[in-house]
């Protein structure tokens, strides 16, 4: 290949590249408009190598018109540098914001959670230690025993299967969603 056909193809994949740009990230061009910048500096790039290949050397209309280009270019970058770290800072903040909502969130999911499955748990336990130590003769007793457990398991079945289940006046306070942002 000859160094006219290796400058063209350089000068071909620069305008490839900003075409590329273009069609991929024109939908972010209101956040980040310093995107431009490098999308115009590889098609003026592309366009002038070709050029300089193609006719020897550029005429001297074009690079009057190239060299302010990428002068206005270079300093739209630089003038958007500190909105996108600005910018850049405002999503860190506002990542942290999440994180500390969703773990005040989970905090609190899962204090509402231990306080809504202690209570059967409880009971249910409660009702095992009674029924290894009790007197048989005591029937009646046990029915109610036997009964409680049953109780505090569907109770325990419909909490852990439905967590919107009716909550209680002391539960209402516990609320494991994050709020809508700042």
């Amino acid at each position: 290949m000859t160094a006219h056909a290796v400058g063209i193809a350089i000068g071909a994949l620069e305008l490839v590249l900003a075409a590329y740009v273009l069609r991929r990230l024109w939908r972010f061009r209101r956040g980040f408009p310093w995107l431009i910048v490098p999308t115009g500096f590889f098609l003026l790039r592309g366009a002038e190598r070709i050029g300089e290949e193609v006719f020897g050397g550029l005429p001297h209309v074009v690079g009057l018109l190239v060299d302010p280009l990428v002068l206005a270019l270079l300093v739209l970058l630089l003038a958007s540098v500190d909105r996108l770290v600005r910018d850049l800072a405002a999503a860190e903040e506002a990542a942290e914001l999440r994180e500390r909502e969703y773990e005040r969130a989970l905090l609190d999911y899962r204090r509402l959670a231990r306080h809504r499955l202690a209570t059967p748990l409880t009971t249910i336990l409660g009702g095992i230690h009674y029924l290894r130590d009790f007197d048989p003769q005591d029937k009646e007793r046990r029915a109610e025993v036997v009964e409680m457990i049953e109780e505090a398991a569907v109770r325990l079945e419909r909490v852990s299967l439905d967590p919107r289940d009716e909550l209680r006046a002391e539960e209402r306070s516990l609320r494991p969603t994050p709020s809508s942002g700042p």
